[in-house]
């Protein structure tokens, strides 16, 4: 079973069931009290929506749980696929209007983001001088970035950047004083500097995936410090491509 980090930020006691499906898998996680109860993924590009539901069910099954009795309904809002996102709040939506619980979207980027700063954060090597780069590819030959400093809830917006710029947006960090640490799932990591390892020691990659468990613990935390996530709407930031 994937492992959870501990999220120290979370004390209201609550029962969310999550779901990811915006890129090349589908996720569930059902998570209380900072405590993941239950996971089910499925790696596969096609077949969200005809899968979902019985995933839901495994993970209800799994965390000796009902659907009435969880407190929060959450899922992934992108960026990502159209189709996945689409199943994935849908889901969400039709599990809100059965039950009568709240419902909201988590941005994919925020939550791998969040991630990675809780890991820092319980490992005691989080600082001022550290920027978090939580990046996804587009599969468009660039990469979708969003940039966190300071603290996790100060961010900049969301960019598209091809490699060169990615290469340039991190090299100036770098020449400033910071130590990126770059998030996220990559087809070839190298690129970031195309083969010049002089700045290896100012950045780290963390090779994870989006998944449920990244939705839940960020939505868990926004439901503690706030009382709310976002809505459920679509974060779609290009239009969809007509084959």
């Amino acid at each position: 079973m994937h492992k959870p980090i501990k999220n120290k930020f979370i004390k209201k006691k609550m029962i969310l069931l999550a779901l990811e499906s915006s890129a090349e898998s589908s996720s569930v996680a059902i998570w209380q009290d900072s405590k993941l109860l239950s996971y089910q993924i499925t790696e596969a590009k096609f077949g969200h929506a005809e899968r979902i539901i019985t995933q839901v069910h495994k993970a209800l099954k799994q965390a000796k749980l009902d659907l009435d009795e969880i407190d929060y309904f959450v899922g992934g809002r992108g960026p990502g696929s159209f189709t996945g996102i689409r199943t994935c709040l849908a889901t969400i939506t039709g599990f809100s209007i059965a039950t009568g619980k709240e419902y909201y979207g988590v941005n994919g980027l925020s939550a791998l983001g969040f991630s990675c700063y809780n890991k820092l954060t319980n490992d005691g090597e989080y600082n001022d001088k550290i920027v978090i780069f939580a990046i996804t590819d587009t599969r468009r030959g660039s990469y979708y970035c969003q940039e966190f400093n300071q603290e996790i809830n100060v961010q900049k917006d969301i960019e598209d950047l091809s490699l060169e710029h990615l290469q340039i947006k991190v090299n100036y960090l770098i020449k400033s004083g910071y130590i990126v640490k770059i998030y996220g799932p990559f087809a070839k990591i190298s690129d970031i500097f195309n083969g010049n390892t002089g700045n290896a020691s100012k950045v780290q990659y963390f090779m994870e995936k989006l998944n449920a468990v990244h939705i839940a613990n960020y939505a868990a935390w926004q439901l503690q410090d706030k009382g709310q996530c976002s809505l459920a709407t679509p974060l779609y930031l290009a239009p969809a491509i007509i084959k």
